[in-house]
C-alpha cells in the first residue's frame, strides 16, 4: 500500500521484506539490484561501510513520513500549477476563435467517445436532460455514472415524460438508477442533454433525426453557463423522481404479489406474459393491476408505476 508514495511492487515487497530483517549484506541483495536502488535514493534504505558492506533499515516511522511530506508538497506543487493553468486558460477564452469554443462532432463513433470524456470530466456535478433518440439501449446501465457516483459527483436528470419515461421497462430502470444515487426528476423538455462543470456541455444537433448523427461539444463557459441556468429552470418545473424512507403506513404497503407484479409490468411484460410468470390466467392478473390502480388513485398503468415509486412500494427490504 506504499504505492502513493512511490514506490513499486517490487520495492515495496523488498522494503517490508528487509524491515524484518537484520542488516543484509550487499552480496546478498545482488539480483534486487534496481529495487535497491530505488529505496537508497527515497532514503528509505542506507549502505554501511562495514566488512562487508550492508543494508540496514531507516526506522519506518521516520523515513516513510518523510517521504510522505515530500510527496504532499509534490501535490501543493501541482495544484499551484493548476490553478495557474486554469487562470490562463479561462483568460484566453475571449481571445480564442468561435470554433475553438465549440467542437462540431460528426457520427456514431465521435459522439459516442465524447460522452466519457465528458463525464470524466467532472469534478461535482454532471446534469442534464433526457429524450429520445437513443444511441444505446436508455435502459442499460451507464457504469461510467455509477463509478463518478461513488466518487461522490452528483448526478441531476429531467427525464421526458412522453419520450423516456413512458416506454417499457424504462421506469424499473429510473427507480435503479435513483437507487444508485441519482436524483432524477420528469418533466417535458425539448431535446437531450448533458452539461459537466469543467464546463462542457453536450448538445445534438440534429434533433428530429431517429439517431444523433451530429452534435455540439461547448468548451465557451459563458455558453454552458447559460445553458446550466436553462437547465435549472426545468429542473425546478418537474416532478421528482424519489422513493419514500420506507416509513409507509402499513396498510399502503404492497403485498408481495403486487410487488412482483409491478417489477414485471414496469419491465415491458403484457398481459399474457405476466400471467405465464405469475401462474395466473389473463383476467386475473388485470383484476390486480385495477386494483392496484384503485389504490394508488391513478389512471393509468404508467400513473400507477409512477405512484408506487413515490409510496416506496419498490424499495428493497431487508
Amino acid at each position: 500500500m506504499l504505492e502513493p508514495l512511490g514506490l513499486t511492487r517490487q520495492e515495496q515487497d523488498l522494503y517490508e521484506s528487509l524491515v524484518s530483517r537484520r542488516p543484509v549484506a550487499a552480496a546478498e541483495l545482488i539480483d534486487e539490484s534496481t529495487a535497491l536502488a530505488r529505496l537508497v535514493e527515497l532514503d528509505l534504505v542506507t549502505l554501511v561501510d562495514t566488512d562487508p558492506a550492508k543494508y540496514v533499515v531507516l526506522p519506518p516511522d521516520i523515513a516513510l513520513d518523510v517521504l510522505a511530506r515530500r510527496r504532499e508538497r509534490e501535490l501543493a506543487d501541482a495544484r499551484r500549477k493548476m490553478v495557474e493553468l486554469t487562470v490562463r486558460f479561462h483568460g484566453s477564452t475571449a481571445r480564442r476563435e468561435p470554433a475553438d469554443l465549440v467542437e462540431v462532432l460528426h457520427g456514431d463513433q465521435e459522439i459516442a467517445q465524447i460522452m466519457p470524456r465528458l463525464l470524466l470530466s467532472a469534478r461535482n456535478e454532471v446534469c442534464g436532460w433526457d429524450a429520445p433518440p437513443y444511441r444505446d439501449d436508455p435502459n442499460q446501465v451507464n457504469q461510467l455514472e455509477l463509478d463518478q457516483l461513488k466518487r461522490g459527483v452528483t448526478f441531476r436528470v429531467v427525464y421526458d415524460r412522453r419520450g423516456s419515461v413512458d416506454r417499457p421497462g424504462r421506469l424499473a430502470a429510473l427507480i435503479q438508477g435513483i437507487a444508485d444515487g441519482e436524483q432524477a426528476r420528469v418533466g417535458d423538455v425539448p431535446l437531450k442533454m448533458t452539461i459537466s462543470d469543467a464546463p462542457l456541455a453536450f448538445v445534438p444537433f440534429d434533433v428530429r433525426a431517429t439517431r444523433h448523427q451530429t452534435a455540439l461539444l461547448i468548451h465557451d463557459p459563458t455558453m454552458v453557463a447559460g445553458l446550466a441556468a436553462l437547465f435549472e429552470l426545468y429542473w425546478d418545473r418537474a416532478v421528482p423522481l424519489a422513493t419514500y424512507d420506507g416509513q409507509q403506513p402499513a396498510a399502503d404497503r404492497p403485498t408481495a404479489e403486487e410487488r412482483d407484479l409491478l417489477a414485471l409490468l414496469m419491465s415491458g411484460f403484457t398481459d399474457l406474459e405476466m400471467a405465464a410468470h405469475l401462474g395466473w390466467s389473463e383476467r386475473t392478473v388485470r383484476k390486480h393491476i385495477d386494483g392496484m390502480r384503485h389504490r394508488l388513485d391513478a389512471d393509468t398503468r404508467f400513473q400507477a408505476g409512477y405512484q408506487a415509486v413515490l409510496r416506496g412500494w419498490l424499495e428493497h427490504r431487508g
